[in-house]
């Protein structure tokens, strides 16, 4: 373990936590507001989840336009964002890109990582191409390297230095003025370390961030039209067609948004709808099947237990109790 690992781990593991609880909070969209402060939209967060366990199907995938950056820092599980599925343990670095459909499939009890968050203006204010630079580790990662930086490689050390210097500004009493100046300067370190660490001798992909408002509207559209239609016999074709978009540019423009196939992402909501159904209401198993898109009643308690590992009417009992 290098000294900034250390160091870092040790300082986190001494600040106050937030619970937080991710129910309720999301749309028909999936999609996670957060109020950012308008001199500097910047917010650190050291977060614990004691309600995850009893989360199965509230909305725990979603997705944000702006970015966000989290450490493990106590505790292990498994994180998906977008197409990456990957395991995290204390230390570990991992980067969550803008629109990208993400969130935790499986954590430890004691799983509490510092989560940053932050929007593009806090780097650079007026869309200046130099500036946009130091997004780079998020908007020109190359396509082959996942999100993630294993927390003992030897280039996570000097993110892990940058990122305890701006952990100390954010729970330290530095006077108002010069707080946001020292914040701002430990956010760019950070985001110079992971381009570093993200880029080094890789061929950069071509920028992102000009066509993210276009690509944000339209996935807001086009997820609330499958919120609105996903028990129905909904095909690829037919939100294609309400994105005013070719079935095979919708295809493509889908997977490479979310991360998610098209399949996938319908077959995660219609479950995530039906353990609704089932905390919520009295309905039979079958009904809720019927409700939620899916053929028949065994093809739910397949899907169900196959992705919940447990089965629907255990879920209902369980909840129940």
């Amino acid at each position: 373990m290098s000294p900034q690992k250390r160091e870092l781990l040790s300082f986190l593991q001494q600040q106050p936590r937030e619970t937080f609880s991710i129910s309720g909070r999301i749309d028909g969209r999936r999609y996670l507001p957060r109020e950012f402060p308008p001199r500097l939209p910047l917010l650190l967060a050291m977060q614990s989840y004691p309600a995850y366990r009893r989360m199965i199907g509230e909305h725990w995938m979603h997705w944000h336009d702006y970015y966000e950056l989290w450490v493990a820092t106590e505790g292990g599980g498994e994180f998906r964002s977008g197409n990456d599925r990957f395991p995290f343990a204390p230390g570990d670095v991992v980067l969550v890109d803008p629109l990208k459909v993400h969130g935790v499939l499986r954590m430890e009890s004691t799983h509490a990582p510092l989560v940053i968050f932050f929007r593009t203006e806090a780097v650079a204010a007026d869309g200046a191409a130099l500036d946009l630079g130091f997004l780079s580790a998020w908007d020109r990662r190359p396509e082959k390297l996942g999100p993630r930086l294993e927390g003992d490689a030897a280039a996570t050390a000097s993110v892990h230095g940058a990122i305890l210097r701006l952990a100390q500004v954010w729970y330290g009493g530095t006077e108002e003025e010069e707080r946001a100046l020292m914040l701002k300067f430990y956010l760019l370190e950070t985001l110079v370390h992971l381009r570093r660490a993200f880029l080094s001798g890789g061929k950069l992909r071509p920028d992102t961030i000009s066509m993210r408002t276009e690509r944000e509207a339209r996935l807001g559209r086009v997820l609330e039209y499958m919120g609105r239609r996903f028990h129905t016999s909904l095909s690829q074709t037919e939100v294609a067609k309400a994105a005013g978009m070719s079935t095979s540019r919708f295809r493509l423009f889908f997977k490479e948004t979310t991360g998610w196939g098209f399949a996938d992402y319908l077959r995660d909501l219609r479950l995530e709808r039906a353990a609704q159904l089932l905390r919520e209401s009295s309905e039979t198993v079958a009904a809720v099947a019927y409700q939620t898109g899916f053929s028949d009643q065994s093809h739910l308690q397949r899907l169900f237990k196959e992705k919940y590992a447990i089965s629907p009417l255990a879920y209902r009992k369980q909840r129940q109790e």
